[in-house]
Protein backbone atom coordinates (compact mmCIF):
# COMPACT_ATOMS: atom_id res chain seq x y z
CA UNK A 1 0.00 0.00 0.00
CA UNK A 2 1.43 3.45 -1.11
CA UNK A 3 -0.73 6.25 1.54
CA UNK A 4 -0.37 9.30 1.76
CA UNK A 5 -2.99 12.65 2.08
CA UNK A 6 -4.12 14.25 -0.72
CA UNK A 7 -1.10 16.18 -2.70
CA UNK A 8 1.92 13.90 -1.26
CA UNK A 9 2.80 12.14 -4.67
CA UNK A 10 0.83 8.69 -4.44
CA UNK A 11 -0.38 9.30 -8.00
CA UNK A 12 2.92 10.21 -9.68
CA UNK A 13 5.14 7.64 -7.72
CA UNK A 14 1.96 5.14 -8.63
CA UNK A 15 2.35 5.75 -11.81
CA UNK A 16 6.01 5.78 -11.50
CA UNK A 17 5.79 2.02 -9.79
CA UNK A 18 3.12 1.04 -12.54
CA UNK A 19 5.86 1.40 -15.73
CA UNK A 20 9.13 0.84 -13.47
CA UNK A 21 8.66 -2.24 -11.78
CA UNK A 22 7.90 -5.93 -13.13
CA UNK A 23 6.36 -8.04 -10.70
CA UNK A 24 4.12 -5.53 -9.73
CA UNK A 25 0.00 -4.47 -10.27
CA UNK A 26 -0.11 -1.00 -9.27
CA UNK A 27 -4.04 0.19 -8.71
CA UNK A 28 -5.22 3.46 -8.64
CA UNK A 29 -7.22 3.32 -4.95
CA UNK A 30 -9.86 5.94 -6.55
CA UNK A 31 -10.47 3.36 -8.83
CA UNK A 32 -11.22 0.59 -6.70
CA UNK A 33 -13.50 3.00 -4.74
CA UNK A 34 -15.53 4.24 -7.79
CA UNK A 35 -16.91 0.42 -8.08
CA UNK A 36 -19.04 1.26 -5.88
CA UNK A 37 -20.67 4.87 -3.73
CA UNK A 38 -20.60 5.34 -0.68
CA UNK A 39 -18.53 2.68 0.99
CA UNK A 40 -17.95 2.44 4.60
CA UNK A 41 -14.43 1.90 5.28
CA UNK A 42 -14.33 -1.63 6.66
CA UNK A 43 -16.00 -2.50 3.66
CA UNK A 44 -14.31 -1.27 0.96
CA UNK A 45 -10.98 -2.09 2.10
CA UNK A 46 -12.39 -5.88 2.81
CA UNK A 47 -13.02 -5.71 -0.86
CA UNK A 48 -9.68 -3.90 -2.08
CA UNK A 49 -8.06 -6.57 0.06
CA UNK A 50 -9.43 -9.42 -1.78
CA UNK A 51 -8.06 -7.55 -5.07
CA UNK A 52 -5.07 -7.66 -3.98
CA UNK A 53 -5.06 -11.78 -2.90
CA UNK A 54 -6.34 -12.21 -6.48
CA UNK A 55 -3.83 -10.32 -7.68
CA UNK A 56 -0.86 -12.11 -5.56
CA UNK A 57 -2.32 -15.71 -6.60
CA UNK A 58 -1.50 -14.37 -10.13
CA UNK A 59 2.42 -13.96 -9.22
CA UNK A 60 1.84 -10.60 -9.09
CA UNK A 61 2.54 -8.26 -6.14
CA UNK A 62 -0.40 -5.71 -5.88
CA UNK A 63 0.44 -2.15 -4.61
CA UNK A 64 -3.03 0.16 -4.15
CA UNK A 65 -2.09 3.90 -3.98
CA UNK A 66 -4.34 6.10 -2.40
CA UNK A 67 -5.54 7.73 1.00
CA UNK A 68 -5.38 4.49 3.81
CA UNK A 69 -4.63 4.57 7.28
CA UNK A 70 -3.07 1.08 9.14
CA UNK A 71 -5.79 0.90 11.25
CA UNK A 72 -8.08 0.81 8.07
CA UNK A 73 -5.97 -1.58 5.80
CA UNK A 74 -4.34 -3.92 8.71
CA UNK A 75 -7.76 -5.81 9.92
CA UNK A 76 -8.63 -6.46 6.35
CA UNK A 77 -5.53 -8.03 5.39
CA UNK A 78 -5.37 -9.85 8.54
CA UNK A 79 -8.48 -11.33 7.76
CA UNK A 80 -7.64 -12.59 4.58
CA UNK A 81 -4.34 -13.42 6.61
CA UNK A 82 -2.01 -11.54 4.39
CA UNK A 83 0.49 -8.91 5.43
CA UNK A 84 0.44 -4.94 5.09
CA UNK A 85 3.64 -3.39 3.86
CA UNK A 86 2.87 0.12 3.72
CA UNK A 87 4.85 3.41 2.16
CA UNK A 88 2.73 6.28 3.77
CA UNK A 89 4.19 9.82 1.49
CA UNK A 90 3.92 12.29 4.42
CA UNK A 91 4.14 16.25 3.71
CA UNK A 92 4.32 19.38 6.33
CA UNK A 93 0.65 20.91 6.62
CA UNK A 94 1.68 24.03 4.63
CA UNK A 95 2.62 22.21 1.61
CA UNK A 96 -0.19 19.74 1.97
CA UNK A 97 -2.47 22.69 2.01
CA UNK A 98 -0.76 24.25 -1.08
CA UNK A 99 -0.52 21.50 -3.50
CA UNK A 100 -3.87 21.10 -2.76
CA UNK A 101 -4.92 24.36 -3.31
CA UNK A 102 -2.61 24.52 -6.92
CA UNK A 103 -4.02 21.01 -7.69
CA UNK A 104 -7.54 22.72 -8.55
CA UNK A 105 -9.43 19.77 -8.55
CA UNK A 106 -11.32 17.40 -7.26
CA UNK A 107 -13.10 17.58 -3.84
CA UNK A 108 -9.77 17.64 -1.53
CA UNK A 109 -9.73 21.21 -1.30
CA UNK A 110 -12.60 21.76 0.01
CA UNK A 111 -11.76 19.66 3.06
CA UNK A 112 -7.90 20.26 3.66
CA UNK A 113 -8.33 19.58 7.46
CA UNK A 114 -8.99 15.72 6.86
CA UNK A 115 -5.85 15.52 4.80
CA UNK A 116 -3.96 17.20 7.43
CA UNK A 117 -5.88 14.68 10.09
CA UNK A 118 -4.47 11.23 7.81
CA UNK A 119 -0.79 13.17 7.37
CA UNK A 120 -0.94 13.18 11.30
CA UNK A 121 -2.10 9.97 11.57
CA UNK A 122 0.91 8.38 9.54
CA UNK A 123 3.93 10.24 11.38
CA UNK A 124 2.65 8.53 14.17
CA UNK A 125 1.00 5.37 13.50
CA UNK A 126 2.91 2.19 15.14
CA UNK A 127 2.33 -0.96 12.94
CA UNK A 128 2.87 -4.45 14.39
CA UNK A 129 4.57 -6.69 12.82
CA UNK A 130 4.82 -9.04 10.36
CA UNK A 131 3.29 -6.04 8.41
CA UNK A 132 5.83 -3.01 7.13
CA UNK A 133 5.43 0.67 7.38
CA UNK A 134 7.76 3.19 7.17
CA UNK A 135 7.32 7.10 5.66
CA UNK A 136 9.09 9.03 3.45
CA UNK A 137 8.91 13.09 3.89
CA UNK A 138 7.67 14.11 0.05
CA UNK A 139 7.46 17.98 1.00
CA UNK A 140 11.46 17.64 1.36
CA UNK A 141 11.85 16.09 -2.21
CA UNK A 142 10.96 17.00 -5.55
CA UNK A 143 8.41 14.72 -7.06
CA UNK A 144 11.54 12.95 -9.35
CA UNK A 145 12.97 11.63 -6.10
CA UNK A 146 9.93 10.98 -4.45
CA UNK A 147 8.88 8.73 -7.77
CA UNK A 148 12.21 7.16 -6.82
CA UNK A 149 11.83 6.19 -2.91
CA UNK A 150 8.66 5.03 -4.00
CA UNK A 151 9.87 2.46 -6.98
CA UNK A 152 12.68 1.15 -4.69
CA UNK A 153 10.52 0.00 -1.80
CA UNK A 154 7.97 -1.69 -4.60
CA UNK A 155 11.41 -3.49 -6.17
CA UNK A 156 12.24 -3.92 -2.85
CA UNK A 157 8.74 -6.03 -1.96
CA UNK A 158 8.87 -7.80 -5.13
CA UNK A 159 12.13 -9.32 -4.54
CA UNK A 160 11.74 -10.32 -0.71
CA UNK A 161 8.08 -11.94 -2.44
CA UNK A 162 10.14 -13.74 -5.25
CA UNK A 163 12.34 -15.16 -2.53
CA UNK A 164 9.79 -16.73 -0.78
Amino acid sequence: MLSGAAGTGKSTAGRAIASRVAGTCAIDGDTLSSAKRPWDYDEYWAFAIRVCADVLRNGLVPVIYGIGLPSQVIPAAEAAVLRVDMLALVCEPVEIRRRIVDRGHGEAWRTPEKHLAVDEELRNVHVPAPHRFTTFDSGTHDPVATAERAVAWADAAVRRRSAI
